[in-house]
C-alpha cells in the first residue's frame, strides 16, 4: 500500500467514524434559549431527525395564597404572578397531591344497561355526569378566559385543582410577564396545609415528546425532560378533614400528621419538627381529657415557634398576607437545592399551623 492509499483509507475510516459517532441517539438541553435539542432516528422511515423541543418553565412565577371562611365551608383564593424577566405566559396552574377523593354528593346512580336499555343508560350516564360537574363548579372557580377543573386519581387516592386556558379564541393566552391573574378559588371544609402548585408556560408549538423512538434511552429521556419541565410554588391548600362527628384530639392528630411531611418537601428542618412533636404530644391528650390550661400552654409555645421565625407573622392574620409575602418557585435541579439551604420553618407553612391551631382553640373555647 503506498502513501496516497494509506492517506485515503485513513480519511475513510475517520469519515466513518465521523457519521457512525454522529448518528446516534442524544438529547442535549440548551440553557441559553430553553430548549432541547433532540437527534434520532424516525420509527417509520428510519431517517435520522433533529428536532428541538422548548421547556415549559420559562416563567417566573409567584403565588399569594389565603384562606377565609370557617370550615361551612373555607374559600382558598390565590393570584399568580408572571415576574417581568420570563419568557412565556403561565398557561397551567395545577395544585396537586390533594390526599382525598371528593366524591359527588347525591351522585344519581346508573341501574339500567347500556345493551338492552341503551336510551335509559344514556339518560342515567348523562345526569352522573351533569351531577359531577355541577358538584365541580362549587368547589373550584376560574377566572373569565379560563376552564377550571377537579382530576381524580382513584388509584392514588387523590384529588388535584386544575386551571387552564378556555377553549375560545376570545378566551386569555395565560398570564403575560409582569402581569397577575386573581380568581383561583377553591371551597372545601378541610383546614389548610402546605401543597405544591405545578405551573408550566405557554409555548407557541407544542410538539410533544411522544413520537419519539420507543426504546430504553428516549423512555428515560422524555422521563428527565418532563421531570423538569414544570416549576412547583407551595401554597396553602384543603389537605387536613375535620373529623365529623368533630373530635379535637383526632384533629390535632391528623395536623400533627400533615406537618410530619414539612422536612421532606422543605418547609421545616427536622430540629423545628421535632420541637413541635413535643408540643403535639402534650396537645392531643390535653384535648382528648379537656384540659384547656394544658392545651393551650402547648399551643402557645407552637405559636412562639412560628412567630420567632416570623416577627411580624400575626397570629388573627395567619390566613393571609400582603402582597409582599408571596411564595415563588421551589427550586428545581440538585444543584439548585443545594445552593438553596431549606428554612428552619418557611412563612407557608408557620401560616398554616397557626391558622390550624387558632381553629382548635376556638373549637375548644366554644365549648362550655
Amino acid at each position: 500500500m503506498n502513501i496516497t492509499q494509506y492517506i485515503r483509507l485513513t480519511l475513510l475510516v475517520l469519515l466513518l467514524g465521523t457519521n457512525q459517532a454522529h448518528a446516534q441517539d442524544s438529547a442535549v438541553y440548551d440553557a441559553s434559549l430553553n430548549v432541547w435539542r433532540l437527534h434520532f432516528q424516525a420509527p417509520e422511515s428510519s431517517q435520522w431527525v433533529q428536532k428541538t423541543y422548548e421547556a415549559r418553565t420559562a416563567i417566573q412565577p409567584t403565588i399569594q395564597s389565603s384562606i377565609k371562611g370557617n370550615g361551612k365551608p373555607f374559600f382558598y383564593k390565590y393570584i399568580v404572578r408572571n415576574q417581568r424577566g420570563a419568557k412565556q405566559n403561565i398557561s397551567i396552574i395545577h395544585i396537586w397531591g390533594i390526599p382525598m377523593i371528593y366524591e359527588t354528593p347525591n351522585l344519581p346512580p346508573i341501574t339500567s344497561n347500556a345493551r338492552t336499555e341503551n336510551d335509559k343508560w344514556t339518560q342515567q350516564y348523562w345526569d352522573q355526569l351533569t351531577a359531577k360537574r355541577s358538584f365541580e363548579q362549587t368547589v373550584i372557580k376560574a377566572p373569565k378566559g379560563w376552564s377550571a377543573g377537579l382530576r381524580v386519581d382513584e388509584e392514588a387516592g387523590q384529588t388535584s385543582f386544575v386551571w387552564t386556558l378556555g377553549l375560545k379564541d376570545t378566551d386569555s393566552y395565560g398570564i403575560e410577564p409582569g402581569h397577575s391573574q386573581s380568581g383561583f378559588t377553591v371551597s372545601r371544609a378541610e383546614l389548610p396545609g402546605v401543597a405544591r402548585t405545578y405551573l408550566q408556560g405557554r409555548i407557541a408549538e407544542p410538539w410533544g415528546l411522544d413520537g419519539l423512538p420507543d426504546t430504553p434511552f428516549w423512555k428515560a429521556k422524555v422521563d428527565e425532560i418532563e421531570e423538569l419541565d414544570y416549576l412547583l410554588v407551595p401554597v396553602l391548600a384543603p389537605l387536613i378533614p375535620i373529623p365529623d362527628p368533630y373530635n379535637a384530639g383526632e384533629l390535632a392528630r391528623r395536623i400533627k400528621a400533615h406537618v410530619q411531611t414539612w422536612p421532606k418537601y422543605g418547609h421545616a428542618s427536622t430540629d423545628t419538627l421535632a420541637r413541635l412533636n413535643r408540643q403535639f404530644d402534650v396537645l392531643i391528650p390535653a384535648l382528648e381529657m379537656n384540659n384547656k390550661p394544658t392545651a393551650r400552654a402547648a399551643v402557645a409555645a407552637m405559636r412562639k415557634e412560628c412567630i420567632d421565625h416570623h416577627r411580624d407573622l400575626v397570629d388573627a392574620k395567619a390566613g393571609e398576607d400582603d402582597d409582599t409575602q408571596v411564595s415563588v418557585a421551589l427550586p428545581r435541579t440538585p444543584a439548585q437545592r443545594s445552593a438553596t439551604p431549606a428554612p428552619a420553618l418557611d412563612r407557608l407553612a408557620a401560616r398554616a399551623l397557626m391558622f390550624d391551631l387558632r381553629y382548635l382553640m376556638d373549637r375548644m373555647d366554644s365549648v362550655r
